[in-house]
């Protein structure tokens, strides 16, 4: 009897023991691995469990515990799905499933996957860390419901604690210079809602900046949710809800419609590192305008490192001039759901080793996501725009490292799902497609002359792939290979060998092929003088006021419009707040910067002096050794100076800049990577 008993309970508890073994392998993340705080990572598995079985078919949860051995919560999947279905690695060949998650704000995590109704068919994964930056120092907190009348000074620095909501009747005053971080420690954003109203009017020396939380040098794309606006005007929606996991509403109010609604002002303001994940697939945009109407004034914008879309239009009649979308992860103009507005004088600069997982272009553009014919359909006017893409030369090949891209930027223009976007006098520089026209409907309306692409140049697009039918679209119509290449469409097509810069006269356009970015063509560019301004189709004219008439084509002409309010190395960028009577006859302090840092090749140092005089300035390494001297005992106007620094020559490690004036030695650390 003893014997029996004794092998019951050695049976149940080798069962136990069975039972308690993990049945699935996930392989990504790693244990021990350390990801950034706010990153979407994704989550891949040994398709193939402990007992011989596939996952396809099967459905599954994702969870997170601070523990091994929990309690679990769920995680979010894309698009805020709390399960998933592996339909991808039916394969037999496939070695992995995969899906995207969002790890939680906690130093250290366990993952787990189990069947959904089955916690024998399981497995866990950790400890993962989740690093977070130093914060920025600010002065004051804001946050929550905005119900009245508040102003923002420039005499502090602002620091968003959650999201700040705008309601109705109630208005964000910011006063030129003003500087607003993102919370470190949460998902923030500054929301307008349906009348409420953001007066934000910087000016060209003094702009507002709304930027990451962190530390100067810890900025990364994703810091903070962005800046998102929303108004009465229609949509072919009626009213919805903004993307990205807020409880925002746009459009129509009861059904009625303001297409002449006024939102405020938003003019010379940089978003810097927006775009954070609520969840995998649903990010807010840098700048997301949902049903905004025609009275509200965007102008001289800049959107860099954005974490998802630069800019957004659900809808609306908002118009829009002198925008900057630089080094965004997705799409830069992003146009839905019945957006009609015009957008005049645009610079776009992509990365070439950087885009999202769901391919990238510089135009995205859908009538809505059904591809349906709701109207008012999708129908902007984009005019003088210039895209400067992730190739700077057509030999580059996909890949990371030198002369190479990242194998997801898709193409420069596209227009799908029964949108009507309109392009005219535009430069596009170095893409891998130029314009394409995905699902059939979007071609009946090209056919139709609803769509309108023309007066444009493109240089360099790999393979001479400058216009072609996405996947699953056939030519309809009078649509054909040869639509874009019209002649009475005024387009032009530029291939040549070598540098993209060289061949399209903007020699300074495409960072990291020059020392110092400059997107103005040269005098002799021919685009300067063949912009067309009688261009119309069947449901557009650009005979409107609000286009300036330029006589070229792109973003420039002579004279940069960006300057000196945008800023192209905000990584590494110190913000201070400003003096409330600050005036231009007040001497600035003395500022050093040098970017990029680390330096490979170069780096370019910039500098404020508050008073001529004779200056010093050397380079000398960690042990007082002068390694070069760029300037001994020169005098220099008070004012903002700036060199390159070569350190080619230079092996890894940190050196020291030396600005040596009359009354004081500036040292900044110029580290080294080579």
């Amino acid at each position: 009897m003893k014997n029996v008993l004794f092998l019951a309970v050695a049976f149940l508890f080798a069962y136990a023991l069975n039972a308690a073994e993990p049945s699935l392998t996930i392989k990504e993340p790693k244990a021990n691995s350390t990801y950034r705080v706010g990153q979407t990572i994704t989550i891949t598995w040994d398709t193939i469990t402990k007992s011989g079985e596939r996952t396809w078919g099967k459905t599954f949860e994702f969870k997170w515990s601070e523990s091994p051995d929990g309690p679990w919560s769920l995680l979010a999947l894309a698009k805020n799905a709390k399960s998933y279905k592996d339909v991808a690695s039916s394969n037999p060949n496939a070695a992995s499933g995969r899906t995207v998650i969002t790890l939680p704000r906690k130093p250290q995590v366990w993952i787990k996957m189990n069947e959904v109704n089955n916690e024998d068919l399981y497995g866990i994964q950790g400890p993962i860390n989740v690093y977070t930056p130093p914060p920025a120092t600010a002065d004051s907190l804001i946050g929550g419901n905005l119900t009245n009348t508040i102003t923002l000074s420039a005499s502090k620095i602002y620091q968003l604690r959650k999201v700040l909501y705008v309601e109705d009747g109630a208005t964000l005053r910011i006063e030129p210079g003003t500087v607003i971080l993102g919370d470190p420690n949460d998902v923030s954003a500054i929301v307008i809602k349906r009348g409420g109203k953001i007066y934000a009017k910087g000016t060209p020396e003094k702009p507002i900046v709304m930027t990451s939380g962190f530390a100067p040098g810890n900025r990364d794309r994703g810091d903070w949710g962005g800046l998102i606006i929303a108004g009465k005007a229609s949509t072919n929606l009626g009213e919805a809800a903004i993307e990205g996991g807020l409880d925002v509403k746009y459009g129509p109010i009861g059904g009625v419609a303001d297409d002449d609604d006024s939102s405020g002002v938003v003019q010379y303001v940089r978003i810097e590192f927006a775009g954070i994940a609520e969840s995998p697939d649903n990010e807010l945009n840098s700048l997301t305008m949902g049903g905004v109407g025609r009275r509200t004034v965007i102008s001289h914008v800049m959107v860099s490192y954005a974490g998802d879309d630069a800019y957004e239009w659900f809808g609306g009649t908002v118009n829009a001039k002198y925008l900057i979308s630089y080094n965004t992860i997705d799409d830069d103009m992003d146009t839905d759901n019945g957006y009609r507005g015009k957008v005049q004088h645009a610079l776009i600069v992509r990365f070439p080793d950087i885009a999202d997982q769901s391919n990238s272009e510089a135009f995205e553009s859908d009538n809505d996501s059904k591809s349906s014919y709701n109207t008012p359909y999708t129908s902007p006017i984009f005019s003088n725009v210039t895209v400067v893409g992730p190739l700077a030369d057509t030999s580059w090949t996909v890949g990371t490292g030198a002369n190479k891209y990242h194998s997801k930027h898709l193409t420069a223009v596209q227009i799908r799902r029964n949108s009507r976007l309109n392009l005219v006098n535009s430069v596009i520089l170095g893409h891998n497609g130029g314009l394409e026209l995905t699902n059939n409907n979007t071609v009946l309306a090209a056919s139709d002359d609803s769509i309108m692409v023309r007066f444009n140049d493109f240089y360099g697009i790999k393979n001479n792939k400058f216009f072609y039918f996405g996947s699953g679209t056939t030519p309809q119509g009078s649509v054909d290979a040869n639509w874009l290449a019209k002649a009475e469409f005024g387009n032009r097509f530029i291939n040549h060998a070598g540098p993209v810069a060289a061949y399209a006269k903007v020699p300074g356009a495409f960072p990291g092929t020059t020392a110092l970015f400059n997107p103005l063509p040269e005098s002799d560019a021919d685009y300067l003088n063949n912009a067309n301004w009688t261009a119309s189709n069947a449901a557009i004219s650009l005979d409107d006021p609000f286009f300036n008439k330029v006589p070229y084509r792109g973003a420039f002409h002579t004279e940069r419009w960006d300057l000196p309010w945008a800023e192209y190395n905000p990584v590494n960028k110190v913000y201070t707040s400003v003096n409330d009577d600050y005036s231009t006859t007040l001497l600035p302090h003395f500022k050093a910067e040098a970017a990029p840092l680390p330096a490979n090749e170069y780096t370019v140092i910039t500098y404020v002096l508050p008073e001529s005089g004779n200056t010093t300035i050397r380079l000398v390494d960690a042990t007082g050794s002068v390694k070069s001297i760029f300037f001994e005992n020169q005098f220099q106007n008070a004012g903002t100076h700036q060199f390159m620094l070569n350190s080619s020559q230079l092996a890894t490690g940190v050196y020291y800049l030396q600005i040596v004036t009359a009354k004081n030695v500036h040292t900044i650390n110029i580290p080294v990577v080579k």
